[in-house]
């Protein structure tokens, strides 16, 4: 007979037939891969005898004489060292080669179709060359002024030409009028006078000497303690030459 009031739930084994408790499923049946990863992760961290490898530096961007690593507008083609490029050669090629007219064949006679044979008329070698200047000067001889220039169109930060310059030439020098060399050296007429213990002729009188107390020199020490030993400091920075005075030099 069981008493009346409200029943609470037990998670003890007491009211089972089995001290323990049995799972439905023999495994898992929840798969979780992220899980499963990290373990993996973790096990093969311990494998590990010291600190993680990291890897060196790249290499470095050289910065100084011949490189133009952090200039503004980079490489200047005016003051590269590199030879200019050429056109190549091209040859003339050979004179022209005539040979005479071949004779007609047995088919063919000259003067009984309904047009006449043409003449041959001569031309000069060089009328197409004569042609062409003759129509380029009548063609610059109407220009007035020179080609339209706007100065609106984007500019580089410096000029591609260093040693361009609108600016006109000074004048030459004039070379320097020849001055006159004498042949004899400038000798003076005597030496200098050294006064004989005495200043006669001046206005104040000779100073008495002044007598100074002797102070002897103090010996060294034997036992002086050695100096402190300093090194010299590492090495200092040194002023590097432009670019442009280089390849100038």
């Amino acid at each position: 007979m069981q008493t009346g009031g409200p029943r609470q739930s037990c998670a003890l084994q007491s009211g089972l037939f089995e001290t323990t408790f049995k799972r439905i499923f023999e495994h898992e049946a929840l798969h979780e891969p992220l899980k499963v990863a990290r373990q993996h992760r973790i096990q093969q961290a311990k494998r590990n005898m010291g600190k993680p490898f990291l890897p060196a530096d790249g290499t470095k961007k050289t910065c100084g004489s011949g490189s133009y690593y952090g200039t503004l507008s980079g490489p200047i083609k005016a003051v590269s060292a590199h030879a200019i490029p050429k056109k190549a050669l091209s040859s003339p090629g050979r004179n022209i080669y005539t040979s005479p007219p071949k004779k007609g064949s047995g088919y063919s006679y000259p003067n009984v179709t309904l047009s006449k044979v043409e003449l041959y008329a001569s031309d000069r070698y060089d009328r197409a060359k004569e042609l062409l200047q003759r129509e380029t000067a009548i063609n610059r001889s109407k220009f007035k002024n020179g080609p339209f220039k706007i100065n609106l169109h984007p500019k580089d930060y410096f000029n591609d030409n260093p040693y361009f310059s609108n600016k006109p030439l000074p004048p030459a020098q004039k070379p320097l009028p020849a001055t006159k060399q004498f042949s004899v050296p400038f000798k003076p007429p005597s030496p200098t006078k050294q006064i004989g213990g005495m200043k006669a002729g001046t206005f104040d009188i000779y100073p008495s000497h002044s007598t100074d107390p002797y102070t002897p020199h103090r010996p060294k020490q034997t036992n002086q303690r050695p100096r402190t030993f300093w090194p010299t400091p590492g090495p200092k920075t040194s002023p590097i030459k432009s670019i442009i005075t280089i390849n100038v030099n």
